[in-house]
């Protein structure tokens, strides 16, 4: 919800910083299957993809103009 708030504000750069900070969402999600032995592909491939995703859109959102 808090995302389309953002998108409606119009300031890319508060929605690149969100993107940031919720891309510790998905780090945790792959260590927490990690710790209880689940698959590592499953691990990396599914949660690592997504903050990879998350942190390369949030770049772009900081690095476009204001």
């Amino acid at each position: 919800m808090g995302v389309f708030v953002l998108l409606g504000a119009r300031k890319p750069h508060i929605l690149g910083r969100y993107l940031i900070a919720a891309s510790i969402i998905p780090i945790g999600d792959a260590t927490n299957v990690l710790r209880r032995n689940g698959s590592e592909v499953s691990a990396y491939r599914v949660h690592g993809t997504t903050a990879a995703i998350m942190l390369a859109t949030a770049a772009l959102l900081l690095c476009g103009p204001e």
